[in-house]
């Protein structure tokens, strides 16, 4: 088990690197989007020659600043160019390559991922990301600790009651909210909760607003966040259940004279919690992206939204894309490597990284 919790670490490294390798090398190949105001602009170049991503030549060469004056010149579609009269300043890239090997060194020794250049300039990137991580996985937190017994205990009421008014009532939910996406939940829940009734806030509370709205303002977006997560864990465990129910080694079960109900929650309910346990922590992963849309949808000030105003047409933020990719990939890998541990941890026969 040691050794395979190693190898799998290892290759959530080799993936993650591949991953923000290859968003580093396309980001840097695209559109430059530096900060708009001139002083804004000017610190932004001082940090690029800095960090050892662009160099800056001085020159008073007449020729060669005629050429850079040249619309029609393309010796550089990358450069910056300032005319300071008798002088000339020159912010030319480095080769991608070399960028890269930067990137990765200062990363390593500094943990400095770049900043902000048009989301908040001039901020570190990842000063920006942490102190929006708390509310994003406050809200995925609370949507998994709602959803998962609620979708378990619909999915055992419906496996328990199979083919009666009450089974086919929660299948009819679920098909419903599985088949409707998460951004349309939200925006009903917001208008039917928010503005029809005023129970809730319409708008996620700020951080200084004090007493009970600093609780209520959680209400919808986790609401929005479970609905679709209790459709698919009760389909699931519904499923798993009445697969176990009707099994031989059951019947076995309930003729050597326990009840229904003591061999159901002996047998059945933890036979059927081997691909169920993997399923809920794999939900996770779902829970967080659908996140992205309704951070949005409600103004909460969290990962998500940072990312999307990042990727805002003519706005890219790269940095800030950069280390939010590094975020949303890493969870993702270990959740996924919690998935295969819990294999073996929910069924003991199951050996991880054994050879036979």
């Amino acid at each position: 088990m040691i050794r395979y919790i190693i190898v799998r670490v290892i290759w959530i490294f080799i993936i993650l690197i591949t991953i923000l390798s290859l968003n580093f090398t396309l980001l840097k190949l695209a559109p430059e989007y530096p900060p708009v105001t001139e002083d804004e602009r000017n610190l932004w170049l001082a940090k690029q020659v800095n960090d050892g991503y662009m160099t800056l030549t001085v020159t008073d060469d007449a020729e060669l600043m005629e050429e850079y004056r040249d619309p029609l010149f393309a010796k550089c579609d990358k450069c910056f160019y300032f005319d300071e009269g008798d002088k000339f300043r020159i912010f030319e890239p480095v080769p991608i390559a070399n960028q890269y090997f930067r990137w990765v060194s200062n990363i390593v020794t500094d943990w400095d991922w770049g900043n902000s250049t048009r989301f908040q300039v001039g901020v570190p990137a990842f000063d920006i990301l942490k102190t929006r991580m708390p509310v994003t996985m406050k809200l995925n937190f609370l949507a998994l600790a709602f959803y998962i017994p609620i979708g378990i205990a619909l999915g055992v009421i419906a496996a328990l009651k199979k083919n009666s008014v009450t089974d086919n009532v929660i299948s009819l939910a679920v098909m419903i909210f599985i088949s409707v996406p998460s951004f349309v939940v939200m925006t009903m829940l917001v208008m039917i909760l928010g503005y029809n009734t005023g129970w809730l806030p319409t708008q996620f509370p700020a951080k200084d607003v004090e007493g009970i709205v600093q609780y209520t303002g959680l209400i919808i977006p986790v609401l929005g966040l479970s609905f679709g997560s209790i459709a698919g864990l009760t389909r699931m465990t519904r499923a798993e259940l009445t697969e176990v129910l009707t099994s031989e080694f059951l019947l076995l079960a309930r003729t050597k004279g326990l009840t229904r109900r003591q061999s159901v929650v002996r047998h059945a309910m933890r036979n059927s919690m081997v691909p169920l346990i993997p399923g809920i922590i794999g939900s996770f992963i779902g829970v967080l992206s659908g996140s992205v849309i309704i951070e949005m949808i409600y103004g909460v000030p969290g990962t998500g939204r940072v990312f999307l105003r990042a990727l805002s047409k003519n706005n890219y933020d790269y940095n800030l894309l950069l280390v939010t990719t590094a975020f949303y990939t890493t969870i993702s890998l270990i959740t996924v490597l919690l998935v295969d541990l819990s294999y073996g941890l929910v069924d003991p026969r199951i050996r991880m990284g054994a050879r036979k």
